[in-house]
């Protein structure tokens, strides 16, 4: 913002009561009440960054690289209080839960947070995530009131699927032989920062690179041929992932192949994902799929599918998991074969199985099961056509130069905002981010 502008003229910021936010925190308010009074205990502590996420309806204090130790959260059946120190306690209150009815107690910096925690716990009985400082660990039963999930995370999911899906297939629309893997990481973590998403995790995995590391993220190979591009992101603490994969030219047939049968493995998966299933049972199929054409043992090389939400695997898919899908609750599927990966986020619903990561801007196939069609990504290529290849031609593939391109530059045109509702500019409609005066220009990043 440029420092000589009359204070009367900049862009005002106001604090506004989230009453959607404030809705969700008293659910999450009486799911504790009834821990509370299941366990027998006076209080709840929770430290770990992710539960104060999903107790507060989104405020990620991890994004300010705070310790978790500093800032803690002390919940009773009656009262919820932040216990932090003086130096973060306007960050808390102004920016992250604002109007949510959360008390405040605080000491200088200097002064050990654990003290506070101890003034707290006195004389009660205090079940925490943590078990530290005298509480009782209940970090299992902690985890299972995260799910199923709210209206409010339903919808932030939805949104935030699209900005990730964006960030992903525009970088990859972008790819060019000789970039290096880690160029292309650093594109992806461009869109989504800008954006005030955090990247979690990301994998740029160039020729096959993936075959024999299967969670390699990056480095500073150049893509030659082919690249499979994979991210996971976080906002408001909720994580959604996905990966596409895009060729350069001419499709080798191996990946063709190999990405055929994760196809088959990932359009079973989704189809199968429904609303009182067990994770094992859905394995079971799943595995099928690998036994049937010929790659029994495939599966033991890669993990397959974890449910996803305030962690990016809150409970991981094995052949012997009984956990059952409540719906509302969301899945990232992640098959892989030899060097082809496959990813999507998909939500399951009492009325079945929403791929959130689904993109009307990539290219699509349509895996058969049980006589129904699972829409699945396809491969995007980049470059000329070959009459011999299964992605020349057909309406269910899309190349580069056919599909309509996407904005480089901008998020994707209707893309809803992802500002934070306490922070409002009522004076103008002029970014409070905006900087004349700025030597960059945005698409200076992307040379």
């Amino acid at each position: 913002m440029r420092g000589d502008m009359p204070d009367d003229l900049k862009p005002q910021r106001h604090l506004v009561q989230d009453v959607q936010r404030l809705e969700d925190v008293e659910q999450k308010h009486e799911r504790v009440r009834q821990l509370l009074s299941v366990t027998g205990a006076d209080a709840l502590l929770l430290q770990d960054p992710a539960n104060i996420a999903w107790f507060t309806a989104g405020s990620d204090l991890s994004r300010y690289a705070a310790d978790q130790s500093q800032t803690s959260l002390f919940v009773t059946g009656e009262a919820r209080l932040f216990a932090t120190n003086a130096v973060d306690s306007a960050l808390v209150f102004e920016r992250e839960v604002f109007g949510l009815g959360f008390q405040l107690k605080q000491r200088e910096w200097f002064q050990p947070h654990s003290e506070l925690i101890d003034d707290l716990i006195r004389g009660r009985r205090v079940i925490s995530d943590s078990g530290l400082a005298g509480t009782r660990g209940a970090a299992r039963r902690i985890s299972r009131l995260k799910l199923p999930l709210s209206p409010l995370e339903v919808t932030r999911l939805r949104q935030l699927s699209k900005v990730v899906v964006h960030a992903v297939e525009v970088t990859a629309r972008n790819v060019r032989v000789g970039v290096t893997e880690a160029a292309v990481a650093g594109e992806v973590s461009h869109r989504l920062v800008r954006r005030t998403v955090t990247p979690v995790r990301i994998q740029v995995c160039a020729d096959g690179r993936n075959q024999r590391y299967r969670h390699w993220a990056y480095g500073e190979d150049p893509v030659a041929r082919y690249a499979a591009i994979s991210c996971v992101a976080r906002r408001w603490g909720l994580h959604v992932a996905v990966t596409r994969t895009v060729v350069l030219e001419k499709l080798p047939p191996e990946l063709w192949t190999a990405y055929q049968k994760t196809l088959l493995i990932h359009g079973t998966a989704m189809y199968f994902s429904r609303n009182g299933e067990q994770l094992k049972s859905i394995w079971s199929r799943v595995r099928r799929i690998y036994e049937k054409f010929g790659m029994a043992s495939e599966w033991q090389l890669a993990d397959q599918a974890d449910v996803i939400a305030y962690r990016s695997s809150e409970v991981q898919l094995t052949p012997d998991s009984d956990f059952t899908l409540e719906s509302p609750v969301a899945l990232f599927w992640h098959p892989s074969a030899a060097d082809a990966m496959v990813g999507d986020t998909v939500l399951v619903t009492t009325t079945g199985c929403e791929r959130l990561t689904r993109s009307t801007d990539w290219p699509e196939l349509q895996v058969q099961v049980r006589g129904r069609d699972v829409p699945c990504p396809g491969i995007l290529r980049i470059g000329g056509a070959d009459a011999n290849s299964p992605l020349s031609s057909g309406s269910n593939v899309v190349s580069a130069e056919s599909s309509q391109r996407l904005n480089l530059a901008e998020p994707a045109e209707g893309m809803p905002r992802l500002d934070s509702s306490w922070e409002m500019d009522v004076t103008s409609g002029r970014s409070i981010f905006e900087d004349d005066e700025s030597p960059y220009s945005e698409e200076s990043v992307l040379e």
